[in-house]
Order: C-alpha cells, then sequence, then structure tokens
C-alpha cells in the first residue's frame, strides 16, 4: 500500500472517531467575530518537522448549510512555516458535536502562515523558537536589538522585534 493510501486510510479512521474527539479537553487558541478556535493539546503528534494537531472552530452562527462546528486535522512545517489540512469534518452542533455533515480526507495544498493568525499561534506552540524566520544580513548586525545582559521580562527579546516574513 503506497504512502498516500495509507495517510488516508489513517485520516479516515480518525474521522470515525470524532465522538471521542469531542470530548477532549480543547484549549482556547483565539477568538474573533466568526468563531472561537482551540487546539486539543493532548492530541498533538510531536514531530521536529511536520507536528500536526486536532483544531476545533466554533462558529458562533450557523451557517446556511447547517454547520456549527468544524474540525480539522493540520500539519505544520516548522522549518517552511506553512501549513495544511490533512483532514476535515463539519458538524451540525457546536463544540464538534452533532451530525457529520461533511467529511474529507483530502489534504489541502501548503500554505504560508503569517503573522498576527491562528496558524502563527500554533505554530509557536508546536514548534517554538525554532519556526521564526532566521535574521539574515544587515538585520544581525542591527543595534537596535537588545543585549544578552539586557534584563528579560519574561518574553523572547525576538518576540519584541519579531517581523513578519516577506512572501
Amino acid at each position: 500500500m503506497n504512502p498516500i493510501s495509507c495517510l488516508k486510510w489513517i485520516c479516515a479512521l480518525w474521522l470515525l472517531c470524532l465522538p471521542w474527539l469531542a470530548m477532549a479537553e480543547w484549549e482556547k487558541v483565539d477568538e474573533n467575530y466568526l468563531a472561537v478556535v482551540y487546539i486539543d493539546p493532548d492530541k498533538i503528534r510531536a514531530s521536529s518537522v511536520f507536528p500536526q494537531a486536532w483544531h476545533l472552530i466554533d462558529l458562533n452562527d450557523k451557517s446556511k448549510a447547517g454547520v456549527k462546528s468544524r474540525l480539522a486535522l493540520m500539519e505544520y512545517d516548522c522549518q517552511e512555516r506553512r501549513r495544511r489540512t490533512l483532514a476535515f469534518a463539519s458538524k451540525s452542533e457546536a463544540m464538534g458535536e452533532g451530525k457529520t455533515l461533511f467529511t474529507s480526507t483530502q489534504s489541502t495544498p501548503w500554505k504560508p502562515v503569517s503573522g498576527d493568525t491562528v496558524a502563527e499561534k500554533v505554530i509557536e506552540m508546536l514548534c517554538g523558537q525554532s519556526s521564526r524566520p532566521k535574521v539574515t544580513g544587515k538585520a544581525k548586525d542591527d543595534k537596535s536589538a537588545p543585549a544578552k545582559d539586557a534584563p528579560s521580562d519574561g518574553a523572547a527579546p525576538a518576540a519584541k522585534a519579531d517581523a513578519k516574513p516577506s512572501q
């Protein structure tokens, strides 16, 4: 069996376990006027390059198709700062419960993770400092960077001067 077929079967089995996922201890990642986004920290598949996490998108209002929440298995590329969806399900009720309205095990193409997004928050959780863009060229010699001996307020110095990657 080729690896892609195997991955599709694994994702299909995961989707069958959606009632189990609905009972997960979801951790809130972000919230806006459309939805609240959670991940399940206990179900993270750790990897130094391609960690995976289940996302729960709990919509504030039902869509015209009757969707109230979505579950998605997302994979992140720590080195290239990008993400893709491996499996997806739409549910009729909040918090991943109710009738399954749609499922897919079709992987989406890789998409870049840009600044100040849910994906950026999750990639930082999964990949840590290794996911930050590398400083190159003149920026490395920038005098505005904090000195090694500077007192820390608990945040990593790179987080204060973090520039959005150019696409």
